[in-house]
């Protein structure tokens, strides 16, 4: 075997490595001119069919009590964004429908939206003809609290009052429950700063479930949010029922749908922050709002409150004696 001598070898080595590099280099022009191959958008479909419980035009979405949708959600009412705004358009509360569910990376809605049975409500049933408006005055509807006594919503004027709806035997982790951990975020958080906790705000949680949620009841139920707010939070959060004859007055102004079947009820989401003047400050549909968003909400209506009742001031000089 012949064998090279040392310098030759170390030259075709030194030769191929620049061979090579050039090689790369020559590459380099092309690859920058081409452009990364775009990700494709992850998406993911599901068939729903539900009824529609309300329609909002304003923000591009629907109500709908949806039947459970086999590995993804079970059934539920919630409120869906659809980007057609003419299939919204012709969408009415009571219709029945089916429609893809999709789902991506940033977003959700429906699509291919299909009216199988037009609108007819059961008897059991209660929606809302109305969607609470910044600046509308809330009526003084009459509650029972946790104590059993009758309270009127005009006893919270002076304050922002934060309210939402629940039933304590609610099984959705991401309805009632989810509302009410928040409230009680919410309520420990005013314990524990002193730049939010001197501000006048308070909470209530309404039930539409008269019939079950009898005040022990209430009382039992806030019991279990101790380890949150540090004990019974019932000077500045309170528990109430809405009187059975008044529920359909109340859910109505609020924007509530619930439908009764059996032990169960299937509802919407309603969440309001009432500014010190008892007129609405904002409305919320669903249970995207967090405790911030809402504390947000109540220090901003009680500074517009506070400049309302500053009014201009005045220059007129004061004469001395």
């Amino acid at each position: 075997m012949k064998v090279e001598p040392r310098n030759t070898r170390n030259h075709r080595q030194t030769r191929t490595a620049v061979l090579i590099l050039i090689a790369a280099f020559a590459l380099i022009p092309a690859a920058c001119k081409r452009a990364p191959a775009p990700q494709a958008k992850q998406e993911k479909r599901y068939h729903l069919v539900g009824t529609v419980i309300s329609v909002d035009t304003a923000h591009g979405s629907a109500n709908i009590d949806g039947q459970e949708v086999p590995g993804f959600m079970a059934a539920m009412a919630m409120p869906y964004p659809v980007h057609d705004s003419k299939a919204l358009a012709a969408l009415s509360p009571g219709d029945e429908i089916t429609a893809d569910i999709v789902v991506t990376d940033t977003d959700s809605y429906l699509e291919n939206i299909v009216v199988t049975k037009k609108a007819t409500a059961p008897a059991n049933t209660t929606g809302p003809t109305h969607l609470p408006q910044p600046g509308e005055k809330v009526p003084d509807f009459a509650l029972i609290n946790q104590d059993g006594k009758r309270i009127h919503l005009r006893s919270y004027q002076g304050d922002v009052l934060l309210v939402t709806f629940i039933y304590t035997r609610c099984p959705f982790p991401t309805f009632c429950p989810l509302v009410s951990r928040n409230f009680a975020q919410i309520y420990a958080q005013l314990r524990k700063d002193p730049a939010i906790g001197s501000r006048k705000i308070r909470l209530l949680s309404v039930s539409f479930d008269p019939k079950h949620d009898t005040p022990a009841v209430l009382k039992r139920y806030a019991e279990t949010f101790k380890s949150t707010t540090g004990g019974n939070p019932f000077a500045r959060w309170e528990f109430a029922a809405v009187p059975a004859k008044e529920l359909p007055k109340v859910a109505n102004f609020f924007g509530l749908y619930y439908s009764v079947s059996g032990d169960q009820i299937v509802h919407s989401l309603s969440t309001s922050v009432i500014s010190p003047d008892g007129t609405i400050y904002k409305w919320y549909e669903d249970n995207t709002w967090k405790p911030a968003d809402l504390l947000q909400d109540a220090t901003q209506s009680l500074e517009q409150d506070n400049r309302r009742n500053a009014g201009p001031r005045s220059t007129t000089s004061i004469p001395t004696a």
